[in-house]
């Protein structure tokens, strides 16, 4: 478009009208516009807009990758997929090489800082909570919120919710019935909890089977 914003030029010319206009690529018929009149509805150039030509606006700035080197972001800069896949997550991303497994994020919940791509982009990995300080939990195992109970570090995170969804399942990460004492040495445990172990239905006693005396052979 020229500097008026009302004739267009071929993309040729370098530049629409103006001084020199007749000394570019296509000269004064293609890159001069004194004498244009014709509408660009026509589709010839150069050519007169009927209107104010549309405003200008310049192409949305990719995301900042925080992906580890060789790897590409998704839309939302959030997942990392290998640079094989060429576009990482949306529409069609199983059909481009590496397949579904590279280049669809869709489950992708692994941080880049430890797996290879698709992961979770740098910075964005789920952070687990921080434990207290002065928790006194047994060695490997982890204190929940409360700071009274104590489960598998397996679990990731101690109680709250979606603990039945953890490693271990509700036994080892829910907190809600747990009662027995962490000296026990099971865990899940409560650091002030019962001192003995939940009770437990006795087995029942075997009937003892009478024994049939065995006949002594006579003489």
């Amino acid at each position: 478009i020229d500097a008026t914003n009302t004739k267009c030029c071929p993309a040729s010319c370098g530049s629409c009208g103006g001084s020199g206009c007749h000394l570019r690529p296509g000269g004064d018929t293609k890159c001069c516009t004194g004498n244009v009149s014709s509408s660009c509805s026509s589709s010839k150039l150069p050519c007169s807009l009927d209107g104010p030509a549309p405003p200008h606006y310049p192409p949305p700035l990719p995301p900042i990758s925080k992906c580890p080197v060789g790897a590409i972001p998704d839309s939302s800069g959030m997942k990392c997929c290998p640079a094989m896949c060429g576009v990482c997550g949306g529409y069609g991303c199983d059909s481009r090489p590496g397949g579904a497994m590279m280049c669809c994020t869709g489950r992708v919940n692994l941080p880049c800082s430890t797996n290879k791509p698709p992961c979770v982009a740098l910075g964005d990995e789920p952070t687990k909570p921080p434990t207290k300080p002065d928790s006194k939990c047994p060695i490997g195992t982890i204190i929940d919120s409360s700071g009274s109970v104590c489960c598998p570090a397996s679990c990731g995170a101690c109680g709250g919710y979606g603990c039945d969804n953890r490693p271990g399942g509700d036994i080892a990460c829910c907190t809600g019935r747990v009662i027995i004492s962490c000296s026990m040495g099971k865990y899940p445990c409560r650091l002030n909890g019962a001192m003995t172990p939940l009770p437990t239905t006795p087995e029942p006693t075997p009937t003892p089977t009478p024994s049939t005396p065995t006949p002594t052979p006579s003489t």
